[in-house]
């Protein structure tokens, strides 16, 4: 049952709820400074923040009792606050629930009364807000926006619990006709421990492939994993007496795995709202700096430590292991397999990358596709990459690598980027305390 205070929707959890906000927040505005081309473009390029589950616009945190902007209140503070430059924005509100609806159209007469309700519900004619509102089912909307010039798009869909494989395909098919083609970017919300403890009438999954002995409440739940998977493959994997975080972690890693068939770059963030609960925000895209961006705000809020391999030492290790590459380069000059390697090491989401990669344009003195692809089968021979064996929906030829954690410690001395760890909510209050203090 849904719980309202005044319009805001009431939801417990500093470290998840609100977190999870703020990191939207950040981004939101982060992207879009990117996207539309910015101060040197004038702000000229068409894009589109597209809230799937846009609840009310505001947020009730009950640990806090105080009232902070959600997701979708991010997006339209951003579109109004730095209007006009905003202009060619696009923030549509996507929102199933009559209720939730109803206090979200309370929030922006109070909060933005700038904005005309009455011309956000009306798809046709002249938008001089550019910010859309439906009260429709998820189907529903996503065909009427199909009309719609959106340009570079995020779309967040944050349901209850997960989100409908077909889902999916459904928007990313429209969406990405290219190889890993730029311009689309997900965020998507898995909750993840309800996997595994329940919620009020949500069953567990069972701990066994055998379906004679799956309660009634254990099927349905296995069928909705069914749906967010878009496959059974996942049951050999996570149908069994592991731990339960062991079980979260593969269940996560699997989801990410699927996802990559249409971005090259998937960053799981975890969120610990209370004792025992875990979900995921998962950031999706195909351009690097976003991906990267997001994880540092990330990593500073939540104190993860930041991912500093040493460059000096590795570098010599490498030269030391490959030092006919470098007797033909000036003394301070490196090879394209070394810029390419660290790169992809120190700044690539999954350690993914193929010949195609933006960042490695301009990499060195003399990066054509082919020199890129030469220095990317070389890197692989050496067993620094291996392949990625992922089925990507275009039918394209293109080679993809990730990194061969088994190989990279060894000769290098670089050890993979630690698991990102959830922050709980004392702890995100004293690491509050201290930034404010610094």
């Amino acid at each position: 049952m849904l719980e309202f205070v005044r319009d805001a929707i009431c939801l417990s959890g500093l470290s998840g709820t609100k977190l999870k906000c703020d990191v939207l927040g950040e981004y939101y505005n982060f992207w879009w400074g990117i996207t539309s081309g910015g101060e040197r473009e004038g702000y000229r390029y068409n894009t589109a923040i597209v809230e799937l589950n846009a609840a009310t616009g505001e947020i009730y945190i009950k640990d806090t009792q105080e009232t902070v902007l959600g997701s979708s209140g991010h997006a339209l503070e951003l579109k109004v606050k730095k209007s006009p430059r905003t202009d060619n924005l696009k923030v549509i509100l996507i929102e199933e629930n009559k209720d939730c609806y109803s206090h979200l159209q309370n929030v922006i007469r109070r909060r933005w009364s700038g904005i005309s309700i009455e011309e956000a519900e009306r798809v046709q004619g002249v938008k001089r807000s550019n910010v859309y509102l439906f009260n429709e089912n998820l189907n529903n909307a996503l065909e009427i926006i199909d009309n719609l010039r959106l340009g570079n798009a995020i779309f967040f869909f944050d349901p209850l619990r997960s989100v409908e494989w077909v889902t999916i395909e459904k928007v990313a098919g429209k969406r990405i006709n290219n190889y890993y083609q730029t311009g689309t970017e997900f965020i998507l919300f898995l909750f993840t421990s309800d996997w595994f403890l329940g919620r009020d009438d949500f069953s567990t999954l069972p701990n066994t492939l055998h379906e004679d002995v799956w309660t009634s409440e254990e099927k349905k739940t296995v069928i909705e994993a069914d749906s967010l998977f878009g496959q059974q493959n996942w049951r050999s994997l996570i149908l069994n007496d592991k731990r339960t975080a062991e079980k979260e972690n593969i269940l996560v890693e699997i989801y990410r795995d699927r996802l990559c068939k249409w971005f090259r770059y998937v960053l799981p963030l975890p969120f610990n709202p209370k004792p025992q609960q875990l979900f995921h925000l998962i950031f999706c895209s195909n351009f690097e700096i976003g991906i990267r961006r997001t994880k540092e705000f990330y990593v500073f809020i939540t104190g993860n430590p930041k991912y500093k391999p040493n460059n000096r030492n590795a570098l010599d290790n490498f030269r030391k292991l490959h030092s006919n590459i470098f007797s033909s380069l000036p003394r301070n000059r490196r090879p394209l397999q070394w810029l390419i390697l660290w790169k992809i090491i120190t700044q690539h989401e999954g350690g993914i990358c193929d010949c195609q990669c933006r960042d490695f344009e301009g990499i060195g003195e003399d990066t054509t596709a082919e020199k890129i692809q030469g220095a990317l089968d070389w890197l692989a021979n050496e067993g620094y990459l291996e392949p990625a064996n992922i089925k990507n929906p275009w039918n394209s030829s293109i080679n993809q690598y990730k990194l061969n954690w088994k190989v990279v410690p060894d000769k290098l001395g670089v050890e993979p980027p630690p698991r990102l760890k959830p922050i709980s909510p004392n702890q995100l209050i004293k690491r509050s305390s201290r930034v404010e203090v610094q």
